[in-house]
């Protein structure tokens, strides 16, 4: 592997892949949304060239890259992937046709390899529908992303792409500004404040960010077309058992208020992920345990980030 194209790539996980990739002397095309988008984060890292160009303008990819024949091609970019645009059925029906029209391009770009990332939202949603609950407006995002899948890989076997999807488990680390659950428990404890929890009884998963870099790097170089790869630390295990434990490395004296809240949600059991195959097939696996991984993102939250 040694060009590869991120959509997506001044993001947390894009960042991160930016860096790993760089590491191996890869060149990467970093796509950005625009010229006012934050991108200090990825402008030094050696190795990278930096393309404009916004999610709906993705057809016009082939003609803003001038190089040709790349090994993968990367798409994390997705409009509306937290807060109230989660649930706006516009915006996600639009980031199904944004990533067909990525593949198109990584089509007309020459490149061998498509890699999609997904998320295990997909599977709440699908385990949901199965019930006779009312879906939360907020699951059109996973909804979309099923979409997105389906879609993409029937144009890239179309237009003879290797595709590869990328079900992402709960990311956590230094370089995350999103209210997400790690991110957000941490600076409230250091704050002060009072975090409640639900009873913290359902399976739960967390990787570090720099082994999900690492993950996406093995995937692309080495795992198999048309096939699904959880990247988790594969080792699941009850919420509670995560939360006491960066409640510990903050401070041990503290009480969170687990079972506080009630849990209205769904519980994966894991079992409808193959944990093993990105072991099997690539090698991959995650070496940062959890309580490194919260000591290093607390020290950088505490650093004023």
């Amino acid at each position: 592997m040694k060009k590869v194209i991120i959509t997506g790539a001044n993001g947390f996980i894009g960042t991160a892949l930016c860096r790993e990739l760089s590491t191996k002397n890869i060149q990467v095309t970093a796509i950005v949304r625009d010229q006012e988008s934050n991108i200090d984060n990825i402008r030094k890292i050696p190795g990278i060239s930096i393309v404009y160009c916004e999610l709906s303008k993705y057809e016009k990819l082939p003609q803003l890259i001038r190089d040709r024949k790349f090994d993968v091609f990367y798409h994390l970019a997705w409009v509306g992937n937290a807060g109230k645009l989660r649930g706006d059925s516009n915006v996600q029906i639009n980031n199904i046709k944004y990533t067909c029209d990525a593949v198109k391009a990584s089509a007309e770009i020459e490149c061998k390899k498509f890699v999609f990332a997904s998320s295990i939202m997909e599977y709440e949603i699908s385990a949901v529908m199965e019930t006779n609950n009312i879906p939360n407006i907020n699951t059109l995002y996973s909804s979309a992303k099923i979409a997105a899948n389906y879609m993409s890989r029937t144009l890239a076997g179309a237009l003879g792409i290797d595709y590869i999807r990328a079900v992402v488990s709960n990311t956590y680390g230094p370089g995350e500004k999103s209210p997400r659950l790690i991110n957000t428990s941490i600076r409230k404890l250091l704050n002060g404040e009072h975090c409640a929890f639900s009873a913290g009884e359902q399976m739960y998963d967390f990787i570090y960010i720099d082994d999900v870099a690492k993950a996406f790097a093995a995937i692309a170089e080495k795992g198999k077309s048309n096939k699904t790869y959880y990247i988790g630390s594969q080792t699941p295990k009850p919420l509670k058992h995560f939360l006491l434990e960066l409640k510990d490395q903050i401070n041990p004296e503290i009480e969170i208020g687990l079972g506080e809240l009630p849990f209205d949600g769904i519980s994966l059991s894991y079992t409808e992920f193959d944990i093993d195959a990105v072991k099997n097939d690539t090698g991959f696996e995650a070496k940062v345990k959890f309580n490194e991984g919260i000591c290093r993102t607390i020290k950088w939250i505490k650093e004023g980030n």
